[in-house]
């Protein structure tokens, strides 16, 4: 009885003609795979790979980390306090007491780089970081109130045309004109009134259908409690209006960081000489 036994040999079909991604392999095959390696599988490259949550990002790492973020119209400081391995959620502790739990991809958007410059180690040997700034945080909501005089002809005018475009003369808005300005602001509505401070920089002519200012100045205070600080006021003023409505986009001194807005109202405007005062109503959050 002969005791050979006869094994039957399969030949391996090839697989149909793609891309593929070998596992163990450094190489992507294009238009056919070489012999089967011996693994387990092999995974098309376009299949999905299974990946949890947990394994995206630094995990641990980040715990300690510095973030910034801006809700409602202000920025919060925080710091990343603790990373769930099982669910991948970061708790971000803030300042202010509040907390919440991020996922990677939206702690990725608000965490600080490191400083690497400020680092060091504490005795764990893990490496602790210091933001490279700190987030201010408006503390209160100033009004100020005040009149602003143009004066543009007279002895002692506060304004000097020092620019008008090609055709400034026969346009109905003047467009093209420039003006550089140190007007007065005093607490009441007359030139003889307290003066409290200046408004220092430029207004132009920027509107060719309508009467439309661009205006960029400095709020420059004299006396009073802000005394030596100052606000910026950029934005766009149309002088027919009623009542106008531009930005405050920082300042100075106790406006350090300051932001908010101004609205002006034509108190009395001459139209002979051309002079104008103008009520402002200036809120600033510092």
């Amino acid at each position: 009885m002969d005791n050979t036994v006869s094994i039957k040999q399969e030949t391996p079909q090839p697989l149909p003609l793609g891309i593929y991604e070998i596992p163990g392999e450094p190489a992507v095959v294009i238009n056919g795979v070489p012999d089967e390696p011996k693994t387990e599988s092999i995974i098309a490259k376009d299949e999905p790979k299974s990946s949890s949550a947990a394994s995206i990002g630094c995990g641990e790492w980040l715990e300690g980390r510095e973030v910034r973020k801006f809700f409602l119209g202000q920025y919060y400081s925080g710091t990343v306090t603790k990373f769930d391995k099982g669910t991948g959620w970061y708790m971000v502790e803030y300042e202010d007491g509040d907390s919440e739990e991020l996922d990677w991809y939206e702690l990725e958007e608000v965490l600080l780089p490191m400083d690497t410059k400020n680092s060091n180690t504490n005795g764990s040997g893990l490496l602790t970081v210091k933001a490279p700034y700190q987030a201010h945080k408006p503390k209160k909501l100033t009004h100020l109130h005040f009149y602003f005089h143009d004066i543009v002809s007279g002895d002692k005018p506060t304004t000097a045309i020092v620019a008008v475009g090609p055709t400034t003369n026969t346009s109905a808005s003047a467009f093209g004109m420039v003006v550089v300005i140190d007007d007065p602001l005093t607490v009441g509505p007359e030139i003889t009134s307290e003066e409290v401070g200046r408004a220092q920089g430029m207004y132009a002519s920027a509107d060719q259908k309508n009467l439309g200012l661009f205006v960029a100045f400095n709020l420059v205070f004299t006396k009073g409690e802000f005394a030596g600080s100052t606000a910026s006021l950029y934005g766009r003023n149309p002088v027919m209006s009623k009542v106008r409505e531009m930005p405050i986009i920082a300042g100075t001194g106790a406006f350090r960081f300051g932001r908010g807005y101004a609205q002006a109202k034509t108190f009395t405007f001459n139209t002979t000489s051309g002079n104008a005062v103008v009520e402002y109503n200036v809120y600033i959050w510092h």
